[in-house]
């Protein structure tokens, strides 16, 4: 059993094996610091990147959809308990579909709580799950991570981003 940072673990799936299966176009994902930056995942910048005013404007831009998605997953968590810290042995495809299965599931009764009762239903479980309980959730992310070489078409992607910010 262990704990993996989120940037490793989508190392291994599907999205970041085979990108254009899932991103058509100019289509891409916003990601976190811990990301490599390519034509599909567009991080915020670390330091001292993002001190530059242009760069701290993307990362405030891009940081309301963060914050919108840690909503989104508190409120499933916040409903669904047995997805707090779902700690599930995943030592082969059988009990990786069981886990994956299992959140789909939870994901796909959200949805439908939501459809019958209204949005507001699903925002008063967002507040019953702190970022003290995420970081719980997340187990013990001390591990270094190992960072992917920079794309320039990644870099080509984020510029054009933040001139269009700047530009409106």
């Amino acid at each position: 059993m262990g704990s993996a940072h989120d940037a490793t673990a989508f190392e291994h799936t599907g999205a970041a094996k085979h990108p254009d299966w899932f991103f058509t176009g100019e289509e891409f994902a916003w990601t976190d610091s811990a990301y490599p930056l390519n034509k599909r995942t567009i991080p915020v910048h670390k330091k001292p990147a993002s001190l530059r005013r242009e760069n701290a404007i993307f990362d405030h831009a891009v940081s309301h959809l963060r914050v919108r998605s840690e909503h989104c997953m508190g409120a499933l968590k916040g409903r669904f308990q047995c997805l707090r810290g779902l700690r599930v042995a995943i030592n082969s495809p059988e009990t990786h579909f069981k886990a994956t299965h299992w959140i789909k599931v939870a994901i796909i009764l959200h949805n439908l709580v939501i459809d019958v009762e209204g949005e507001v239903s699903g925002a008063q479980f967002a507040a019953l799950h702190t970022h003290v309980k995420e970081v719980e959730d997340s187990g013990d992310q001390d591990e270094e991570l190992d960072m992917a070489e920079i794309e320039d078409e990644g870099e080509r992607k984020r510029n054009q981003l933040i001139a269009e910010l700047l530009a409106y």
